[in-house]
């Protein structure tokens, strides 16, 4: 096995997380902005989700299309649900924490090699 194949999936991997990450950042300052009247908030916002858009980009060379999209999608839903939870005191039910396992399974599933 070419060791180097195996660090480029990892780096695609960790390109993946970097897209979570910057869209939840993004997400969440989405909603400090109060409809843009916060600068700060705006611009942490628009960085993020450049950034997101760029980290994807640099995973699909990578990684296969499938996880790309099923590990960004489902792990920015989990990450975004913890965020509201942690940050802004949203409710987490219990339905929703079901959700959250069946998405991490599914990702799961998704991911494994066949």
């Amino acid at each position: 096995m070419n060791p180097g194949c195996c660090v480029y999936k990892m780096l695609g991997y960790f390109y993946i997380f970097m897209t979570v990450v910057s869209e939840v950042v993004a997400t969440a300052a989405q909603k400090e902005t109060l409809d843009f009247t916060r600068i700060l908030p705006t611009i942490i916002m628009v960085a993020g989700y450049v950034s997101s858009f760029v980290f994807l980009a640099l995973s699909l060379r990578l990684v296969p299309m499938g996880i790309v999209y099923a590990g960004s999608a489902g792990l920015s839903i989990v990450l975004a649900n913890l965020a509201g939870w942690i940050y802004f005191r949203d409710q987490l039910g219990g339905h929703q924490a079901a959700g959250i396992v069946l998405i991490l399974l599914g990702i799961s599933i998704i991911a494994a090699p066949p």
